[in-house]
């Protein structure tokens, strides 16, 4: 197989792709190059997302030609799932982390429908609330200028398409290229479990990252990319 020359970057919600800044250095010092995108919404980037499939759409057309690595992360692996559900040709690796395959339960979905009328009435105060109470210290020092550069349409947006997605399971299991699935070992939004599942579906690797909680890249980066580098560069 060719050795995959780009890396596309897929933040969670509600950042930015300055999430990804300690593995862009990383994998850009080691030769690759590098895609990340700000999500519809999201660190300054226009509009909001309307649906995961067109996001994906909108990101096919303006992606380099492959072979393509896709790296997602919780929404970001939503919407790397949607890629390979529309081109799985384009993509050469894909790694998954703190994400599951499986569509919101209706009382999850009834959640992030409520939140996205609320953020549009109230702003974005109680979402930043929810991040402090859910993140470390230091983890939401680095998250909370990101949540403050999103806009109301885009937490909005993002919310309402992440409630209608459906599940990829099926697509994990035509995947036919290398799979690194990673996860906080004290996630407790998308917990090992959900990782295992898609790397039983994907015949793919579970790496389970200690000490780090659903943001694995950004509460334990050294070990984010002590996984990540040896995959991309295999």
């Amino acid at each position: 197989m060719i050795r995959p020359q780009t890396v596309l970057f897929l933040h969670a919600y509600p950042l930015s792709a300055a999430m990804w800044r300690a593995q862009v250095e990383a994998v850009e010092a080691a030769g690759l190059r590098v895609v990340a995108p700000d999500l519809p919404g999201f660190g300054g980037a226009p509009g909001a997302m309307k649906s995961l499939p067109e996001a994906a759409r909108g990101l096919l057309a303006d992606l380099p030609e492959g072979p393509l690595v896709v790296v997602g992360l919780s929404m970001g692996g939503y919407l790397a799932l949607e890629l390979l559900a529309q081109a799985p040709e384009r993509f050469g690796r894909v790694v998954l982390a703190d994400t599951t395959l499986r569509a919101d339960p209706l009382e999850k979905q009834a959640d992030r429908l409520a939140q996205a009328d609320r953020v549009m009435k109230e702003g974005r105060g109680f979402i930043l609330d929810a991040a402090r109470e859910e993140h470390s210290a230091p983890t939401f020092r680095q998250v909370r200028p990101m949540i403050e550069a999103a806009s109301p349409e885009g937490i909005a947006g993002a919310l309402r398409a992440m409630a209608a997605r459906q599940e990829q399971r099926n697509t994990l299991q035509a995947l036919t290229v290398p799979l690194l699935v990673l996860v906080g070992a004290n996630d407790q939004i998308t917990p090992p479990d959900r990782a295992r599942e898609i790397a039983d579906a994907g015949r793919g690797e579970v790496r389970v990252l200690p000490a780090a909680a659903h943001l694995s890249n950004l509460d334990q980066p050294e070990a984010f990319n002590g996984a990540l580098l040896p995959f991309l560069t295999a």
